[in-house]
């Protein structure tokens, strides 16, 4: 895995039991949006974890 350097979202994901198969899908449309922005890209990661969509559309 990438090393964290501002958010440590991979706790919360893995504390929020996200599959890591969402995580990479997640990581991959954020880094699209946020390709040279370190700080930007785990926050919005961070962001998506936390607001539990990706939940609702895995029930």
């Amino acid at each position: 895995m990438k090393k964290i350097e501002y958010f440590d979202y991979q706790k919360v994901a893995r504390e929020m039991k996200m599959p890591l198969s969402t995580l990479k899908k997640i990581e991959t449309e954020v880094k699209a949006e946020f390709p040279k922005d370190k700080m930007m890209f785990e926050l919005h990661v961070l962001r998506a974890i936390r607001s539990g969509y990706w939940q609702k559309r895995a029930a």
